[in-house]
């Protein structure tokens, strides 16, 4: 499997709302030979948005008929359908995590995202790590049988926090002392979960966070139950009173 990053205009489609309402959507193929069904493709908005905005799935390519009708997504009137072959992408999951090209940068991509391209795979495993990070106020969206749509407010995260975050506390986890690499081996590399010690939700302005004492790293398992009531976030010192009563 690789993964691969593409730009979207929002003045020419309006790719997040597309993929939010329709879930699976078409995308212009061109000539290009090297993406895969099964391959990871992240979309990132140019101006003004100018962040990664969303990870897709390839499930189809070289499509010849034009079938889900997105039309009401082009912003600039332009036909989509009369641009053939075309790539199916399924939604996996809008990108709450701030991720710009300059984060980008400094994680080894170089120049611009002007067309597809495929990202070296310490890129693409940092990205995935980033993105699958745990959000306070998760929002689920899936009724089976039925569509629902569902509203929430974005907190903006940095991936350089993360990192020395990562850097300062390691990748034990503070309550339990998991480690994913420990236990699940190259798949588990470098993955744990940063918990903000003050959600973010609780700031009405942009802040500085402080990785030593702001952050903490959590496994996944712990830093659900430190937010199991979002009125009432434990702390890493209350979740292992209660881990080891």
């Amino acid at each position: 499997m690789n993964t691969f990053i593409l730009p979207s205009n929002p003045n020419t489609y309006d790719a997040q709302q597309a993929f939010n309402d329709l879930h699976t959507i078409h995308w212009v193929q061109h000539n290009n030979k090297s993406v895969s069904v099964g391959d990871i493709i992240y979309i990132y908005e140019s101006k003004p948005t100018q962040r990664i905005i969303l990870k897709t799935e390839v499930v189809g390519r070289d499509i010849d008929s034009y079938h889900i009708d997105d039309s009401k997504y082009s912003t600039s009137g332009i036909d989509f359908s009369s641009k053939g072959p075309w790539l199916i992408l399924r939604l996996i999951q809008n990108i709450d995590t701030c991720i710009s090209l300059q984060d980008l940068h400094e994680l080894g991509l170089k120049g611009n995202i002007q067309a597809l391209r495929r990202l070296d795979d310490d890129i693409a495993n940092t990205l995935d790590l980033l993105v699958s990070d745990f959000s306070e106020l998760t929002s689920v969206l899936a009724a089976e049988g039925k569509k629902t749509k569902v509203y929430s407010t974005r907190y903006e995260r940095s991936p350089k926090n993360r990192h020395d975050a990562i850097r300062i506390h390691g990748l034990n986890c503070k309550v339990c002392g998991f480690n994913f690499e420990k236990k699940y081996g190259t798949l588990g590399h470098e993955f744990i979960e940063i918990h903000h010690k003050k959600p973010l939700y609780l700031n009405d302005a942009e802040i500085n966070i402080d990785p030593v004492n702001d952050l903490v790293p959590l496994c996944s398992n712990c830093h659900r139950m430190i937010h199991r009531d979002k009125y009432n976030v434990l702390t890493v010192e209350d979740l292992k009173k209660i881990l080891l009563a």
